[in-house]
């Protein structure tokens, strides 16, 4: 026989006790500013060491990380937390 599940009203009350009361996000008051160089993190750790050819890694890595962000910005432009490209810090 399988153990009973607790009911929902309980259940979420024994997550209230785990986890807090309440718990409100914090409102968002910063905005995204996409990298001009996506590729800069992949370059400063070097030559991947399980490639045969590492400069073929390093082009398709590049390739995930500007996908990446071009995800990202569509992602904060879409929820309307993309900073003007005016904007400085």
């Amino acid at each position: 026989m399988s153990k009973r599940r607790r009911p929902a009203a309980t259940r979420r009350l024994a997550e209230q006790r785990f986890w807090g009361a309440s718990y409100e996000p914090a409102p968002v008051n910063t905005s995204i500013r996409p990298s001009p160089d996506p590729g800069v993190l992949v370059r400063s750790l070097g030559n991947p060491p399980l490639a045969i050819d590492s400069a073929q890694a390093v082009r398709h890595l590049t390739a995930v990380y500007e996908e990446a962000v071009r995800a990202a910005t569509a992602l904060a432009a879409a929820n309307g937390v993309l900073a003007d490209p005016d904007q400085d810090d």
